[in-house]
């Protein structure tokens, strides 16, 4: 069976047609997720999707779970995912379709806060004593959704212009600069 979760991202508009942020977190309880009648928090553990990213498995960003609403895949290169100390990253370009269109017009209207969510098969997982917790350890992703709802609330959501992004790059060069010149004193 198929499982899906979601989380809430941290999403940047570069060029309008960009998104990007954290599909999947790490280490955080997810809200109550119901499945077979019964009810656990989850967590993922960091590294859970390696397996995915280091093989040629093509992940799909769908608009809530919607197999037939691909807004990007990796096998276009349209779809980009790596895992760091946080989570699944992610960095899509947004078609230009209807479909597109509208994810981004509801993202800037706020609509759409920028929460996602993953869908995975669990390959190894592990539970607490009473089952009401369980770790994923390892998993095959299968896709990312931008989505209404989100299972896992620790991260939030905004929308960037190019303006911003320019002025947290030019922050970025300067902290880089700050840190070399503490360095050689």
């Amino acid at each position: 069976m198929i499982s899906r979760r979601t989380v809430s991202t941290e999403e940047h508009r570069l060029d309008g047609r960009s998104l990007a942020g954290y599909a999947a977190v790490y280490g955080e309880d997810s809200r109550e997720i119901v499945e077979h009648g019964r009810a656990f928090t989850e967590r993922i553990a960091p590294g859970a999707f390696n397996g995915t990213l280091e093989s040629a498995a093509d992940v799909k960003l769908l608009f809530n779970h919607n197999p037939e609403s691909v807004l990007a895949r990796t096998r276009s290169g349209t779809l980009k995912l790596r895992s760091d100390r946080t989570g699944l990253a992610f960095a899509a370009t947004l078609p230009e379709t209807t479909l597109g269109n509208d994810v981004k017009v509801m993202m800037e209207r706020g609509d759409l806060s920028g929460e996602m969510s993953f869908g995975f098969f669990v390959e190894e997982d592990s539970w607490n004593r009473n089952r009401t917790q369980r770790l994923v350890k390892r998993a095959r992703l299968v896709e990312i959704s931008a989505v209404w709802d989100a299972a896992y609330p620790q991260t939030n959501s905004s929308l960037r212009s190019v303006s911003a992004a320019a002025i947290e790059a030019a922050r970025a060069r300067l902290e880089l600069h700050i840190a070399r010149m503490a360095r050689h004193g």
